[in-house]
């Protein structure tokens, strides 16, 4: 059967003209012709024809139908494929023009006259903003408005008169009038922008670029030109109280030469703390390493004094990282990604305890480093063995950070702490000294403690072996007075191993137990107390322990989750932590008559005093000492 093209329209109720356009761009060539030259149609061409139809309604374009009827290459997989994905795009269109439409109709319902001229002045500012921000950026932007309502708008309309007036009245940026104002100037464009530099610097981009957001606003570029001379003015001035006028003239000569770097690198940090970025990737840890570098630049150079103050005074100052982009979340990542850019690697921790190495090589950095000494130990950088005190001598500049020279203090703080004590009891008549966890202390091989004085260093099995190794490896004689108490708590008793290794439990007794009780858990912890304080007159305990971390702030809670992190990565997982308060009654209570709790002030206070390079006891262990009377 042979269908003329009108008779063809007709049944598959299209128009001739449709069929004209088929066949003129080869998707429906008829395949007769009559003598007089009319198009006939026959059966395949009627079949070819409602495949049309039908790929059609699926959406599919002429030419794809074309492709697909044809077999040129293109699959049915290829065709839905496309199509889903021109459905998408169809929906995303959709939902951007509904939100455009609902947030026009929201500013014309907002008290405005509903004239053409507002749906137009309204449309141009919609496309203007269109231009500088994606979609997502204007949702943000939206819902910070929404969020703040009517009073943000206000507060823009009375501050920027204000600026507006100081400008005219050639006010200097440097002026305390000029900080009030880029103070609040500031503290608005963080509430438009919830804290987001990127954002902050698009409108500023935008606002200097359009002639329409400047009329529209009355924020004109002199304007925010003085507001950001008025801002770094503000920010160095907060330095003045925490620096001497020689280092205050620098570090505000810094700011001022590097200010405009910092707005990227914030971004940029931001952009990967939002995807989700681990701290070890290769992005995090070159943009770690480019803020540090850049935070000396901009504050202290090589100047490690200066250092020190820079970062007290960011501590007790809050302005400094205001109005700059950076919020808590955003320092808490940095300074995770810092602490994962110094941290060892793991070939160096090489022992069977990661941690009593660590301890072990911070002590000997502290006697290259660090002056003048807190704890001077003549023997901390041999007892290493020749191979790692060589490594250690050749590599100790990488623990200059900020974060290992906090670890560094609180390690040489707390055992200068415990062997002053000992000392007081060894004076008073004591003559039994305990190091709960030894791993490579020297005390015992320093030759200080008296001739009838016996000493007890308990560890593990491994441990011990380990050290016993390093000592002949140095060429370090064990000292007679000294017993090895190879001891698993998990199997054994710390009773019953000190008994076997001769210690006498009704004679006093000091006890030094330093990085080990986070690894107990609280009542192993109690239990080993409980036998110390069941001792003899005169004894004692000199403990740490890890802060309860509900009582930190923000930047010590960060310290304190990556410190455990990395301990549990090694297979030292903290499993108790203390309120130092609810602790010294617990103390009291299980028979110690005097207990003394040290904060990290007071530690650094007697200890730290009047240091010239920054050496500071950090927040997330605290140090108890507790004696038998």
């Amino acid at each position: 059967m042979l269908l003329k093209i009108g008779e063809l329209a007709k049944r598959a109720g299209l128009t001739v003209r449709t069929l004209h356009h088929y066949d003129s761009i080869g998707l429906l060539t008829p395949s007769v012709r009559s003598d007089k030259g009319f198009r006939l149609y026959n059966q395949d061409d009627v079949v070819r024809l409602h495949r049309i139809h039908t790929l059609k309604q699926l959406g599919c374009s002429l030419a794809d139908i074309g492709a697909l009827l044809d077999e040129a290459g293109l699959s049915p997989i290829d065709v839905i494929t496309h199509q889903i994905a021109a459905i998408d795009e169809q929906v995303q269109r959709g939902q951007r023009l509904g939100k455009r439409l609902r947030h026009m109709l929201k500013e014309l319902s907002d008290g405005r006259d509903t004239s053409i001229a507002d749906w137009l002045t309204i449309l141009e500012k919609m496309t203007m903003y269109e231009k500088y921000f994606s979609s997502s950026e204007l949702d943000a932007l939206r819902a910070r408005k929404d969020e703040g309502g009517k009073a943000t708008d206000s507060a823009w309309a009375e501050l920027v008169p204000q600026v507006r007036d100081a400008l005219e009245q050639r006010l200097p940026a440097t002026g305390v009038q000029a900080q009030a104002l880029a103070r609040r100037w500031m503290q608005l464009l963080d509430r438009t922008t919830g804290g987001d530099i990127g954002l902050a610097i698009k409108l500023q981009t935008m606002q200097k670029s359009e002639i329409r957001a400047q009329q529209g606003t009355a924020i004109t570029e002199p304007m925010m030109v003085w507001i950001q001379q008025a801002h770094s003015s503000l920010r160095a001035s907060l330095f003045a109280r925490h620096l001497a006028p020689a280092e205050f003239e620098q570090v505000r000569q810094r700011m001022a030469a590097h200010e405009s770097d910092w707005h990227p690198l914030i971004e940029q940090l931001r952009q990967q703390m939002n995807a989700g970025a681990g701290l070890g990737e290769p992005a995090v840890q070159v943009l770690a390493r480019r803020w540090e570098t850049l935070f000396r630049s901009s504050y202290c150079g090589a100047d490690t004094v200066l250092e020190a103050k820079v970062r007290a005074a960011f501590h007790a100052e809050p302005d400094l990282s205001s109005g700059i982009g950076v919020d808590a979340p955003l320092i808490a990542f940095v300074q995770q990604a810092i602490m994962q850019l110094h941290a060892p690697q793991d070939g160096a921790a090489a022992g069977p305890k990661p941690s009593a190495y660590m301890v072990a090589v911070q002590r000997g950095v502290h006697q290259l480093l660090d002056a003048p000494l807190v704890f001077d130990d003549p023997l901390a950088l041999k007892i290493l063995g020749p191979e790692d005190e060589a490594s250690v001598r050749a590599s100790a500049g990488r623990y200059a950070d900020p974060m290992s020279k906090a670890l560094r203090a609180t390690l040489v703080v707390r055992s200068r702490l415990a062997e002053d004590a000992w000392a007081r009891a060894e004076q008073g008549g004591v003559r039994q000294y305990v190091v709960l966890g030894a791993g490579l202390d020297t005390y015992a091989c320093r030759g200080a403690a008296r001739p009838d004085s016996r000493i007890f260093e308990v560890d593990l099995p491994a441990t011990q072996q380990w050290k016993r190794g390093r000592l002949r490896a140095a060429g370090m004689a064990e000292p007679d007075g000294l017993s090895f108490v190879a001891l698993d708590f998990k199997r054994s008793t710390l009773a019953a191993g000190l008994a076997e290794a001769g210690f006498r439990h009704d004679q006093p007794a000091f006890f030094s137990c330093l990085g080990v009780t986070m690894y107990l858990e609280q009542e192993e912890v109690y239990d080993t107390l409980r036998f110390i304080a069941a001792g003899a007159a005169g004894g004692g305990v000199v403990f740490d322990y890890g802060a309860d971390p509900d009582l930190l702030g923000p930047m010590e809670r960060t310290a304190l989750q990556m410190m455990t992190s990395k301990a549990a990565e090694r297979g030292e997982t903290w499993k108790s932590y203390f309120d130092p308060a609810a602790l010294d009654r617990t103390l009291r209570e299980i028979g110690f008559a005097e207990v003394d709790s040290f904060s990290p002030q007071q530690l650094n206070e007697r200890y730290l005093s009047g240091r010239q390079d920054g050496l500071k006891v950090g927040f997330v262990t605290r140090l108890a000492h507790a004696r038998v009377c």
